[in-house]
C-alpha cells in the first residue's frame, strides 16, 4: 500500500500530511504562513516532511510521490506560485522543483480546489464515482471536476473549474476577479459580506449590525445565518437572492456536465437544511428533469479535514495518472 506525503499551502498555515492509499494518516504538522518569507518556509517544508516519516518509520525514498495543494493564481505546469493574494513575499517560487531537490522524489502541483475534489474522490463522498463536481463554497467558490474517471485540468492555462467564475449576471456585481456577474460575486462567503456590510453601514438598528454590536467589519455569514434564523426580513431577502443564484449555478453545472454528483463544501456541511432546502426548490428551474434526478447533491464527507488529505490526494492521483 503506497505512503505518500501531502503539502496543503494556505494563506496563513500549510499543512504537511503522512498517509496511506487507504485514508489512514500516519502524521501531520502545521507551519505558520502569515507574512512568511519562502525562503524560510521551503526549507522547513522539507525538513518536517522527513520528520513525519521518520515518526511514522516510513523512508522517504519509499514514498513513490509527493503532491502539492496550492492557491491560485500559479503556473501549474512547472510548479510556481506566482502570485498568492495572501502572501505578498512568495513571488514566482518554484515550490515543486524545490521539493522534488530536498525529497528527491516525484512530485506533483494542483489547485487548491482541484485538491479538494481528489480528496473528495479517493476518501470521502466522491468515492467510487466517474463523473462529479466538488465546489468549495466558502469565502470563495471553487471548482474541481472529474469527467470519466479523470481530473479535469483544461488547455495550457490548467485552468479549468474556474467555476465560481461563470457569469450569472450580464453586467452584474462585481468580482473581485476583476469581471462583472461572477457567481461567486453572488453566493461567496466574502462576497457577501462585503455587501452587507457596505449596503448596512448606515443601518444601526438592522439585526445584523446588532448582531455583531455595530462593528460593521465583523459582519459575515454567521451574522446573516443568525439573521436568517430570527426570520430579519433583509436577510431573508439576501438568503433567497443566494439560493437562487446557486441553484441558477448548480442548474448550468448538471446541463453541461450530467454529473452523477454535485458535492459541496464549507456552507452545505455548517449550515444544512437552512441552507440546502431553497436551493432544490429553485433548481427545476435551471435545468432538465432527467439529469437532475440523476445527480445526487451532498455535502463534503471530509468537512473541515479536507485540507489533511489535499496534498495527500493530490499525490494519489499522480501516482494514478503515471
Amino acid at each position: 500500500m503506497a505512503t505518500v506525503i501531502g503539502f496543503d499551502i494556505g494563506g496563513t498555515k500549510i499543512g504537511i500530511g503522512v498517509g496511506d492509499e487507504s485514508g489512514k494518516i500516519l502524521g501531520m504538522a502545521k507551519i505558520d504562513n502569515v507574512n512568511t518569507d519562502p525562503n524560510d518556509i521551503l526549507p522547513l517544508m522539507a525538513s518536517e516532511a522527513k520528520r513525519l516519516c521518520a515518526e511514522a518509520g516510513v523512508k522517504v525514498s519509499d514514498c513513490p510521490a509527493f503532491g502539492i495543494s496550492a492557491p491560485f493564481p500559479a503556473d501549474a505546469l512547472r510548479g510556481i506560485m506566482t502570485a498568492p493574494p495572501n502572501n505578498p513575499k512568495w513571488r514566482n517560487v518554484p515550490v515543486l522543483d524545490y521539493l522534488k531537490g530536498e525529497l528527491n522524489i516525484p512530485g506533483c502541483f494542483e489547485n487548491d480546489a482541484n485538491c479538494g475534489a481528489l480528496a473528495e474522490w479517493f476518501f470521502g463522498a466522491g468515492r467510487n464515482c466517474k463523473d462529479f463536481i466538488y465546489l468549495t463554497m466558502s469565502t470563495g467558490i471553487g471548482g474541481g471536476i472529474v469527467c470519466a474517471n479523470q481530473l479535469v485540468r483544461g488547455g495550457a492555462a490548467l485552468s479549468a473549474g474556474e467555476l465560481g467564475h461563470i457569469c450569472v449576471q450580464l453586467d452584474g456585481r462585481q468580482c473581485g476577479c476583476g469581471q462583472k456577474g461572477c457567481y461567486e460575486a453572488y453566493c461567496g462567503g466574502r462576497a457577501l459580506a462585503l455587501r452587507m456590510q457596505e449596503e448596512l453601514k448606515d443601518k444601526p438598528d438592522s439585526m445584523i449590525m446588532q448582531i455583531v454590536n455595530g462593528e460593521v467589519e465583523k459582519i459575515d455569514m454567521i451574522a446573516l445565518e443568525k439573521a436568517v434564523r430570527a426570520n430579519d426580513a433583509y436577510a431573508l431577502a439576501l438568503w433567497d437572492e443566494m439560493a437562487l443564484r446557486n441553484a441558477q449555478a448548480f442548474g448550468l453545472f448538471i446541463n453541461a456536465f450530467n454529473p452523477e454528483k454535485l458535492i459541496l463544501g464549507t456552507m452545505a456541511w455548517a449550515i444544512g437544511d437552512l441552507f440546502m432546502d431553497p436551493i432544490l426548490k429553485y433548481l427545476p428551474r435551471f435545468c432538465w428533469e432527467e439529469p437532475r434526478k440523476a445527480c445526487q447533491i451532498v455535502p463534503s464527507e471530509l468537512k473541515r479535514s479536507i485540507g489533511a488529505y489535499a496534498g495527500i490526494a493530490a499525490a494519489l492521483n499522480y501516482l494514478k495518472e503515471h
